[in-house]
């Protein structure tokens, strides 16, 4: 999305040039503090444009919105929101070493097709775009990720499971197989099968479970080094101001 003649224009009544640095500052301020990496950008800027230093700027944006719009006074609130976001895109991303991913085909709401169309309408932007802090993701993306850069995670889940198989077969139900592997519980079972199905089975409870805790731990570190990375060029950006 790209701040159109008429946003420009509406921009420029509201007298954003005069609040555009501070604005930008309070924003690299949250981002620093809370990180949110891979979070939409939008509800921390309409956070930001809550703080008291820009109620008169967002008030006199809103109004101007209306004025030149059908828009009703709720759907101002967000077009004012989206107006701000995209005029400072660039700058942001800058900021933040190209690290504000912008996704231009997601699913929309009802309000934010409104938004989007009447916005083309009105030549305040042109197309429509969502920002994401980073890169947006999803916990199936990371952990298939994680697994590809750490195949003896993956060849030890497969064994595991192997060996949960092989256990299932040797006592001929899968329902015992998978009680074993779950609860490290032996059946009772004197045959010589049974006692290496037992033991198969723990085995490949064990592997998957402790596998599992590693998987898990590795996406929590990972999470935790992209927001640091995230606040870390924030915080630089608000030690050269």
């Amino acid at each position: 999305m790209t701040v159109d003649r008429k946003g420009r224009e509406i921009l420029k009544e509201a007298h954003f040039d005069k609040f555009r640095e501070a604005f930008i500052e309070t924003l690299m301020k949250k981002i620093s503090i809370e990180g949110k990496y891979g979070s939409d950008i939008r509800p921390i800027n309409e956070e930001t444009l809550k703080e008291e230093a820009f109620t008169d700027f967002i008030n006199r944006l809103v109004n101007i919105i209306e004025r030149e719009t059908s828009f009703k006074k709720e759907i101002c609130n967000k077009t004012a929101s989206a107006l701000v976001e995209e005029d400072i895109a660039g700058e942001i991303k800058d900021i933040l070493k190209g690290e504000l991913e912008e996704e231009k085909e997601y699913r929309k709401s009802k309000e934010e097709e409104e938004i989007c169309l009447k916005g083309n309408e009105y030549k305040l932007w042109r197309g429509k775009a969502k920002h994401f802090l980073g890169k947006k993701s999803t916990l199936l993306n990371d952990i298939s990720k994680l697994l590809k850069e750490h195949r003896i995670l993956l060849y030890t889940i497969f064994t595991g499971i192997g060996f949960l198989v092989i256990s299932a077969i040797l006592f001929g139900s899968i329902y015992k197989a998978i009680i074993v592997g779950l609860t490290l519980t032996t059946i009772q079972d004197s045959s010589i099968s049974a006692k290496i199905a037992n033991v198969l089975g723990g085995l490949g409870g064990i592997l998957i479970f402790f596998t599992s805790i590693t998987i898990l731990l590795n996406y929590i570190l990972l999470t935790e080094r992209r927001n640091e990375h995230i606040k870390e060029l924030a915080r630089k950006y608000l030690e050269r101001k």
